[in-house]
């Protein structure tokens, strides 16, 4: 059994939408524009990738690797009893097939066995993530699937590389077990992804192993409605999907298809995922063809009225100072845009780096004040999976936070670009920054661990070491009040120095024991502030490379829009100049050719309007 999507999953817009750029392109290199053709021809592929990225996600050993399986309808990502998924796989659409490994060496091009290693952990090479590209009907109908290793909550490095991916995401699909309710952790991973994506769903897997599964879905529905969380939970076996395909197009296949509950998760994602990432793919696309086409379309309105000669005079010198303005108010908006990047970037990074450190340093000064009231030997171990838990969310928080905040420096980037002549409101005056390739949450997936706790020294006294502690104490008050009493005749050893010998061995013993947590918690505290300076060193370090990554991302791409803005302009002053000076005949012809390219110009922008 193939999992398919309705056909209406490769929508009639998106198709109109790609002939639209393929027009854009052929009608730009027409124009002797191959710098605009170029890049309406990177940008537009990136943004008709169908792929409408979904994060599934989840505990250790529930299933997703086998979910994602039954909805590709193939087995691609490694499942094994006893192995748990540790690398990130990305599954998407691909003509020609491939199966990558991703690392900070380069991609390398792998076997299924060589992935099944790297995946489950049993690769020494340090990978960043897999990924497996397939020609399968789910794939190409607009799903990019992510298989994320487990993370039961957001605490804890899988949970700061899950959530971290959030900004990127079109949907979550947390994948629990039908045996029991949804944990704790997993209701507060539900709630953080509720924050940052429009679609969360809960997949309750092994069904066919539970037949009470439909009590456990009603039970996790009421959970999350009291916590005024919208999320909808189906009840999917792989197991069954697997027989299903054995018997694909039998009566029996089409009945275990269905029961799986496979094809319904996958016609939920079409309707709540697929389609809705599919119109805003045509709209912003739409929007970065107009945008490009409307600075291509000054040449020809400039040169056409060259052309049309004293007739136009007067709309001529206009164009021809609307272009020499334009140009020079490109020189001065590259600047501008330039230098509000720079700052940006800069503001950004000492903004995240403050974020950071004032999180980290809540939780550690709660900590410490925790540390001050307990034993630490007693509470270590309860103590430990709550820190941890505590920075990473901490750092989860900053980097969902640095991932939208990337998201508004492209904005106040592309900003610089819209029709600085046109009014407020009129389409077009916009900022579009839709083409501009932001790489928010690639650098969580290279986190693949936060530095581990360390282990204070926790010893308590042994029973022997205060027994020698108090006799030490014990024997300078035996000794001293004994001589005292001699003095009277008594013997060296009366009840007197055996009495003060006993109060000032406890006493000796109780001050060594305050002294012993004293210790405890110092090295506890000790631990505990290089564990929070290691974690800011190691997200430090990625923060920088990401916003590094951006600034570079945002320059190139800016870069290239107004090196087309300026040449655009230029170009307007050359096709008038030289209009003037052909003959007849010539002018003649070159009117009809300039009249039909505009004609085909505003045909794209009415495409593009629609």
């Amino acid at each position: 059994m193939t999992t398919t999507l309705p056909a209406t999953t490769a929508p009639t817009s998106r198709r109109e939408a790609a002939a639209v750029l393929d027009e854009a392109v052929a009608l730009a290199r027409d124009l002797g524009r191959d710098d605009v053709a170029a890049s309406l021809a990177r940008d537009g592929s990136r943004l008709l990738d169908p792929g409408a990225r979904v994060l599934v996600v989840g505990d250790h050993k529930q299933g997703k690797s086998s979910l994602v399986d039954a909805l590709v309808g193939t087995d691609l990502c490694p499942a094994h009893a006893d192995v748990a998924t540790a690398l990130p796989t990305v599954v998407a659409y691909s003509e020609e097939p491939y199966t990558v490994l991703v690392g900070p060496h380069g991609r390398e091009d792998v076997t299924a066995a060589r992935l099944a290693g790297a995946v489950t952990g049993r690769d020494d090479r340090a990978w960043v993530q897999a990924e497996i590209g397939r020609d399968v009907p789910v794939l190409a109908a607009g799903l990019t699937l992510i298989d994320t290793p487990g993370a039961g909550g957001p605490g804890g490095a899988p949970g700061v590389a899950v959530l971290g991916e959030l900004p990127a995401a079109d949907a979550v699909l947390l994948v629990s077990d039908a045996s029991r309710e949804l944990t704790a952790g997993e209701v507060e991973l539900l709630a953080a992804a509720a924050g940052h994506v429009a679609t969360v769903v809960v997949a309750l897997t092994r069904t066919d192993l539970h037949p009470a599964w439909r009590e456990v879905r009603d039970l996790d529905a009421a959970l999350l409605a009291a916590r005024g969380l919208v999320v909808d939970v189906v009840g999917v076996s792989a197991e069954l999907a697997r027989h299903a395909r054995t018997r694909d197009g039998t009566d029996l296949g089409r009945e275990l298809a269905a029961a799986s509950g496979v094809p319904a998760l996958a016609e939920l994602l079409r309707r709540r995922v697929v389609e809705p990432r599919g119109c805003r793919t045509e709209r912003a696309l739409q929007r970065h063809v107009a945008e490009v086409l409307r600075d291509v379309r000054a040449v020809p309105v400039v040169e056409l009225a060259a052309l049309e000669g004293p007739a136009r005079a007067r709309e001529l010198d206009e164009a021809l100072a609307a272009a020499t303005a334009r140009a020079a108010a490109t020189k001065e908006r590259s600047a501008r845009w330039q230098q509000t990047l720079a700052d940006g970037v800069a503001d950004l990074g000492a903004d995240v780096d403050w974020d950071l450190r004032d999180r980290v340093r809540q939780v550690l000064r709660t900590a410490e004040e925790t540390l001050e009231t307990v034993d630490p030997a007693q509470v270590w171990d309860q103590f430990e999976p709550w820190l941890a838990e505590e920075i990473g969310r901490a750092v989860a928080t900053t980097y969902l936070w640095a991932g939208e905040r990337t998201w508004w420096l492209a904005e106040r980037v592309a900003a610089h670009f819209a029709d600085p002549g046109a009014e407020p409101g009129v389409e077009g005056t916009e900022p579009v920054a839709d083409g501009a390739p932001v790489p928010a949450g690639r650098f969580t997936a290279e986190l693949s661990a936060l530095p581990e706790l360390g282990t204070p020294d926790l010893d308590r006294m042994a029973f022997t070491q205060g027994l020698l502690v108090g006799l030490r104490g014990s024997y300078g008050g035996v000794l001293m009040v004994g001589l005292v009493t001699t003095l009277s005749g008594m013997a060296l050893i009366n009840p007197f120095s055996v009495g003060a010998g006993v109060l000032l061995g406890g006493r000796t013993l109780r001050d060594e024991r305050r002294r012993a947590l004293r210790r405890r918690r110092l090295d506890a505290r000790r631990v505990v502030r290089q564990h929070a300076d290691e974690v800011q060193f190691v997200v430090g370090k990625h923060t920088k490379d990401m916003l590094r990554e951006v600034q570079r991302t945002l320059r190139d791409h800016f870069t290239a829009r107004a090196e087309e803005v300026a040449t655009g302009a230029a170009a307007a002053v050359v096709a008038a100049t030289g209009a003037r000076d052909l003959d007849a005949e010539r002018r003649r012809r070159r009117t009809a050719e300039v009249r039909a390219e505009l004609a085909r110009l505003d045909d794209v922008l009415a495409r593009c309007a629609t």
